[in-house]
């Protein structure tokens, strides 16, 4: 008789789980849906991939990184990185310096070009999450950043990098 309560125990918590599943995934591939259509109406105007924009951002936002230091905040492996960072190169936008200390370390830095196409994708995206932030219902602004939150919390925990 207990291992009836012990296989019921379990099927409950199964079952828990189980809840909102559905709704959890419908909801989250309209959101990757939506993510993508932004990534067609924003960010490929302007020529450049999605990880490009990301890594030319993250330039702006800290000036220089290493190699290593901007594959680690990108979450890509560093001959990924470079591949990347070898077209924005090759296109004007990035700069490779050599460390003056330590020549084995490689620095990365946007170029003027660089400058201008991050301050412009940056204007672009903004004003986009302006107009979605305005369409959200007065009051709940908070409340959809602590339920986006949870969400990467959870995305994290499933996937750890």
């Amino acid at each position: 008789m207990e291992s009836n309560k012990g296989n019921k125990s379990i099927y409950l918590e199964k079952k828990a789980t189980d809840c909102c599943t559905e709704e959890v995934g419908s909801m989250v591939q309209k959101l990757v849906r939506v993510l993508q259509i932004f990534e067609r109406d924003q960010i490929k105007p302007f020529g450049f991939t999605t990880t490009q924009c990301h890594v030319l951002l993250e330039l702006k936002k800290f000036n220089k990184l290493t190699m290593n230091e901007l594959s680690e905040r990108m979450n890509l492996n560093t001959s990924t990185m470079t591949r990347i960072i070898n077209n924005l190169v090759r296109d004007g936008y990035v700069q490779r310096l050599k460390d003056e200390w330590d020549r084995r370390i490689v620095k990365v830095k946007l170029t003027e070009e660089g400058i201008n196409a991050a301050q412009s994708l940056e204007e672009s995206i903004m004003d986009y999450y302006r107009e979605i932030v305005s369409n959200l219902p007065n009051g709940k602004v908070e409340e959809v950043l602590r339920s986006v939150e949870l969400l990467v919390g959870a995305f994290d925990k499933a996937n750890p990098f």
